[in-house]
């Protein structure tokens, strides 16, 4: 029945076919990939270093909170290669959706590692009392609204230009999050009859730059926050910080490039936004 040109489930292969090409010309990113792996790798060399050296140093018990930022980040850090991995091969769109969440995610743990919030109250939780699906979800939101304002809002201490930009930046997630009315654009030729109906992957530049730079942008966001796994008392080593710098240096270059470059002021935006707001470095150790 699925049967194509003689080859079964043949069409799928018109797909996978697509996805190759569009492997090979997202590949002309190069300073982004190097970038994008270069976190990568440091990431994980981080978790073996957590693992390996850290873990056996730790005497005393550590915070309640610490078990639940850990795996918060290696979430996002995961879901970030999920994203890369879902646009370089033909759907930047869906991974730029994919970004959202894990940018909400690190706003909610940087507000929480700066004690503007607790993790109880990120969760829901109310320590002493029943647990209650009606009574989290209220708390959850709450504690939401107090983060967009500490962090995003009036009371984050943002410059003006800075606010703007990200009110514009968070309105293009939520036009294709909430009806993938960016991911529409591409059908409208066939809506004016000019074009046949598409649906295999095409390298669109303008929409694989658009999921690059948000990546970086979150995923400065994630390296800001690696430090932070440092136990109290309990530090990697110097060469892991060196590393660390470089690649905190780089990301704000390539994201800072959006203004210096291409003269679109969310690259400042951003550049300000993360350093006030994810204000960790190479020295910062988990303190709750």
């Amino acid at each position: 029945m699925f049967e194509h040109e003689g080859v079964p489930y043949g069409r799928a292969y018109l797909l996978f076919d697509r996805e190759d090409e569009h492997v090979n010309a997202a590949i002309q990113y190069k300073g982004y990939l190097v970038l994008s792996d270069a976190f990568k790798c440091f990431f994980l060399e981080t978790v073996e270093l957590l693992n390996t050296e850290c873990r056996p140093k730790i005497k005393a018990p550590l915070s309640e909170f610490y078990a639940r930022f850990v795996p918060r980040l290696t979430g996002s850090f995961q879901s970030l290669c999920g994203a890369e991995r879902v646009a370089i091969r033909g759907y930047p769109y869906s991974g730029y959706t994919l970004l959202r969440n894990i940018y909400d995610n690190l706003v909610l743990a940087s507000a929480a590692l700066q004690k503007f919030v607790d993790f109880n109250s990120i969760d829901g939780v109310e320590p002493g009392k029943p647990f209650n699906l009606d009574a989290a979800r209220k708390l959850r939101k709450s504690t939401e609204r107090t983060v967009r304002r500490k962090m995003t809002g009036d009371q984050s201490g943002l410059s003006r230009q800075t606010l703007s930009e990200l009110a514009q930046w968070d309105t293009l997630f939520d036009y294709e999050t909430h009806g993938a009315r960016l991911s529409l654009t591409q059908s409208m030729g066939w809506r004016e009859g000019t074009q046949p109906l598409a649906v295999l992957p095409r390298f669109d530049k303008s929409a694989f730059a658009m999921f690059m730079n948000r990546f970086c942008e979150v995923g400065w966001m994630t390296h800001r926050l690696i430090p932070l796994v440092q136990p109290p008392g309990v530090f990697l080593p110097d060469v892991w910080r060196e590393k660390w710098l470089v690649i905190d240096e780089s990301f704000e270059v390539f994201v800072d490039s959006l203004t210096k470059q291409c003269g679109k002021n969310i690259g400042a935006a951003i550049v300000e936004f993360v350093k006030v707001k994810f204000p960790f470095n190479e020295q910062s150790v988990f303190t709750l």
